[in-house]
């Protein structure tokens, strides 16, 4: 059967679900007929639409952990009798039960916490399997893989129209080359190269010639941005100012991307600008971004990857240790 309809259930970060993709595009790889049906927050919704390979995005739940059982109940009812599998690749019992009360046949993903009568259909990993986030998503479907093969790397589409709309508003001068730059991290600081490198990095790179740089991220970072692009006519500081549909298309309109291991790090991925991916406290063996334009920088010391969201030693030198003369070697 090769006509089979699918809903998954990714992991609710703007990463994790672009690494889903990985999954998706196995599936229509091997069933080019099969329906896949995506179930994601809202705020994240415009990102899987980018995905060719999805038929059709349900919204869920808008936040972390914000999703009351009543609505579980009510969305589980909705979906009854429409899918023949659904692939959950959160471990949290709360992921695990809208397909158990849509009483999807196959309920295939990890046991996770509590979930021994909600799974039937149970994957295993070993722990460091466990960690290589995009293999482990497509391993979940038919067979574990022993690497993500090129074809499988995530790639999101262009809409030219709100691209040309946002060339418009922002003032960006298409005829310069573009490069990105992503200073923030959701997860948390020791992720993300400290805001005077990003300055010491500015300083010399802001006389590049034809060149314009973009500073991406949410309002969360719009005062890191400030303080990079202050002072410098050929910045821009959008943090706080695109929707996940612009972030897309900007980073289509990039050369480069420099970032943090964060979000946009695999949206930029995904759409085939050149990354250089600034690793700290996590590794790029795990969480790469998925594409062959990517440089990765990483300072393999002893206490890295510790995957902490702070450093119990408070010296960050996984991120201090990186220099931004490491970063100019890549804009080449």
């Amino acid at each position: 059967m090769n006509n089979k309809r699918y809903l998954i259930i990714p992991q609710n970060w703007l990463g994790d679900i672009i690494m889903t993709q990985c999954l998706i595009k196995k599936i229509h790889k091997e069933e080019p007929l099969s329906k896949i049906d995506l179930l994601v927050s809202k705020n994240f919704s415009p990102i899987v639409k980018r995905m060719p390979e999805v038929n059709n995005v349900i919204e869920s739940y808008s936040k972390h952990k914000r999703f009351p059982l009543i609505n579980i109940i009510k969305k589980g009812l909705n979906l009854q009798s429409r899918y023949d599998e659904s692939i959950i690749l959160s471990r949290s019992f709360k992921s695990s039960l809208i397909p158990f009360i849509s009483k999807i046949p196959i309920r295939t993903g990890e046991l996770g916490e509590l979930r021994f009568f909600l799974i039937n259909n149970i994957v295993s990993f070993k722990k460091e399997e466990r960690r290589i986030s995009a293999l482990r998503y497509s391993s979940m479907f038919k067979n574990k893989d022993p690497e993500i093969q090129e074809q499988l790397y995530p790639q999101l589409n262009k809409n030219e129209s709100n691209l040309q709309s946002i060339i418009a508003k922002h003032k960006i001068n298409i005829n310069n080359k573009i490069i990105s730059i992503a200073p923030g991290a959701a997860f948390g600081i020791s992720k993300m190269w400290p805001v005077k490198k990003f300055i010491k990095l500015a300083d010399k790179i802001e006389t590049m010639a034809n060149t314009q740089f973009l500073i991406l991220g949410s309002s969360k970072e719009e005062m890191i941005g400030e303080q990079i692009s202050t002072n410098r006519k050929n910045f821009i500081n959008l943090c706080g100012q695109t929707s996940l549909d612009d972030l897309v298309d900007i980073l289509h309109l990039s050369t480069y991307c420099i970032s943090n291991d964060s979000g946009i790090m695999h949206v930029a991925a995904a759409t085939k600008t050149k990354v250089i991916a600034l690793f700290g406290s996590t590794s790029p063996l795990f969480t790469p971004p998925l594409s062959t334009n990517s440089q990765v920088i990483y300072k393999d010391i002893k206490c890295s990857p510790c995957f902490q969201k702070t450093c119990k030693y408070n010296h960050y030198d996984c991120m201090n240790n990186i220099h931004e003369d490491e970063v100019i070697t890549y804009l080449k």
